[in-house]
C-alpha cells in the first residue's frame, strides 16, 4: 500500500507539473509570425509596353485593350479651319496636334485626333474659314469626350495651340465634363507653353506641320493679295480700354479680317520654311520638357482620387 501510494503521488505531481507548464506556455508571449517568404511578396509592377503609334485611330482595338491595362491617359487636340494667311487652313489644329504628340510622346500615351472642326472665333471673314458656332462644337465635344470615359481612359487632356477662340469651347467643354461625370479633364493651353519658352508662334505652325509630317503642306512662294479694309474705332477703343480684357472672344462679339492679327501674310521659299520648320519644332520640344507633362499628369489623377475619395463622399448632397 505504501509503494502504491508513493507512486499515485509521484504521477499526480508529474501531471501537475506538465498542467503548469501548459498554463505557462499559454501565458508566454506568442511566437513571432515566421518571415514573408518570396512568394507572398507583391510582384513588382511591370512597366508598361511602349504603343507601336501614338495615335488612337491607327490602333486596332485588341492594341487599345492592351494599353488601358497599363494606362488610361490620352491627349486630345482641339483646333479649327480658318483663314489664316499663308498658312493652311487647319494650322491651328496641326499645331494643337504636334504638342499633344510630343507629350504623348514623353508619357507612353495616345492621341486623339481630327477634331479641327470647331469654333474659329472672330476669323470668319474668308471662304477658307468653317463657321461652327462654340455651342455646336460643345454638343459635338461631350459626347466623345464620355465615351472616352466610358473606354476607360480616365485622363483626358485638351490640348489647343494658337486657338484664341479655343476657351469658348473648351474651357465649358472640360467644367460640364466634370459636373455631370464627376471625372476632372484636363484643358491644356499650348500658348502657355510656348510663351515660357518664348516661341514664335508663327514659326512653331512650321514646326508643327513639320513634326506631324506634312511641311509640304504649306505653300512656297505663294504672295497673297492683302486687302485694305476699313477700321472698326469702337472695337480699336475697347480693345485699347482693355474692358473686361479687351475685346477678345467671349467679351464681345466682332468679326475680324485674319490677314490682319498677325498671320504670315509674306512668301516663304523653301529655305525659309525649312529654318522656319527646325526653329518651331525645337520650340515645342522645349516647351514639351520645361512643362514636365509627367507631374502634370499625375497631378490629374490626384486630384480625381481626391474628388472620389473625399469631396464626393461628404459633401455629395451638395454637389451638382
Amino acid at each position: 500500500m505504501t509503494f502504491i501510494s508513493t507512486r499515485a503521488w509521484i504521477v499526480s505531481g508529474l501531471l501537475l507539473l506538465g498542467l503548469a507548464g501548459a498554463v505557462s506556455a499559454q501565458t508566454a508571449a506568442p511566437l513571432a509570425p515566421p518571415p514573408i517568404t518570396p512568394p507572398f511578396l507583391a510582384p513588382e509592377p511591370v512597366p508598361p509596353p511602349p504603343v507601336r503609334t501614338h495615335y488612337f485611330t491607327s490602333l486596332s482595338n485588341v492594341e487599345v485593350e492592351k494599353y488601358l491595362q497599363y494606362n488610361d491617359l490620352i491627349f486630345v487636340p482641339i483646333g479649327n479651319i480658318q483663314a489664316h494667311g499663308v498658312l493652311p487652313v487647319d494650322c491651328e489644329y496641326v499645331a494643337a496636334e504636334a504638342l499633344a504628340l510630343k507629350l504623348a510622346e514623353e508619357t507612353n500615351a495616345l492621341v486623339f485626333p481630327n477634331l479641327q472642326f470647331t469654333y474659329s472665333g472672330d476669323g470668319m471673314i474668308g471662304r477658307g474659314t468653317v463657321q461652327v458656332s462654340s455651342a455646336q462644337a460643345l454638343a459635338y465635344l461631350k459626347p466623345i469626350a464620355r465615351s472616352l470615359l466610358r473606354q476607360g481612359f480616365k485622363r483626358q487632356i485638351y490640348v489647343t495651340v494658337g486657338n484664341a477662340a479655343g476657351p469658348e469651347t473648351v474651357s465649358p467643354l472640360a467644367l460640364e465634363f466634370f459636373y455631370e461625370s464627376r471625372t476632372p479633364a484636363l484643358y491644356l493651353e499650348g500658348d502657355i507653353l510656348l510663351q515660357r519658352v518664348k516661341a514664335d508662334l508663327n514659326k512653331v505652325f512650321f514646326g508643327a506641320y513639320s513634326i506631324v509630317g506634312r511641311l509640304d503642306d504649306i505653300p512656297l512662294n505663294l504672295t497673297p493679295e492683302v486687302p485694305k479694309h476699313a477700321i472698326d474705332q469702337g472695337l480699336r477703343t475697347l480693345q485699347a480700354l482693355r474692358v473686361s480684357g479687351g475685346a477678345r472672344n467671349g467679351t464681345v462679339g466682332f468679326f475680324g479680317f485674319e490677314d490682319e492679327s498677325g498671320a504670315p501674310v509674306q512668301a516663304v521659299t523653301a529655305e525659309q520654311r525649312a529654318a522656319w520648320a527646325k526653329e518651331g519644332a525645337d520650340a515645342i520640344d522645349a516647351a514639351v520638357k520645361q512643362a514636365d507633362i509627367k507631374k502634370i499628369a499625375q497631378s490629374l489623377q490626384d486630384h480625381d482620387r481626391f474628388t472620389r475619395e473625399y469631396l464626393i463622399p461628404k459633401f455629395d448632397g451638395l454637389l451638382p
